[in-house]
């Protein structure tokens, strides 16, 4: 997962790289409120029902999911899904494009932590 701030650090070093075509000079924490401006305003449309489309990246579009039944897989009962706003991603050509030149990267296997040991107690008798 690549956090918000490396988001904002790598927009930061483009935008420096590009200082000498006339792009203003920017603060690495300017470039993350800016950042976070973004992602603010495609949240907001999309909870307001509007699809964003982000040319060459993908569109985000709101869909209602209806109310439901559902059943409870501890227990057997039943409970009623209320209907909810979900996002939806569709990515462009260009993205799907991109990631089918991809190398897909090898799974790292983690291991379990051991779970410590403590010594056995022993009782009065």
């Amino acid at each position: 997962m690549v956090p918000m701030s490396e988001v904002a650090k790598e927009v930061h070093l483009r935008i420096d790289q590009e200082e000498d075509l006339g792009v203003p000079s920017l603060t690495r924490s300017g470039v993350l409120e800016i950042v976070k401006s973004v992602f603010d305003i495609i949240a907001l449309a999309v909870a307001s029902g509007e699809s964003v489309m982000i040319p060459k990246f993908g569109k985000f579009e709101s869909k209602v999911s209806p109310a439901r039944q559902a059943r409870n897989p501890k227990t057997g009962k039943t409970i009623d899904v209320p209907e909810k706003l979900i996002v939806k991603f569709r990515p462009s050509s260009a993205l799907r494009a991109k990631l089918l030149e991809a190398e897909i990267p090898e799974k790292s296997e983690k291991k379990k932590p051991q779970k410590k040991q403590t010594p056995k107690k022993k009782g009065k008798k």
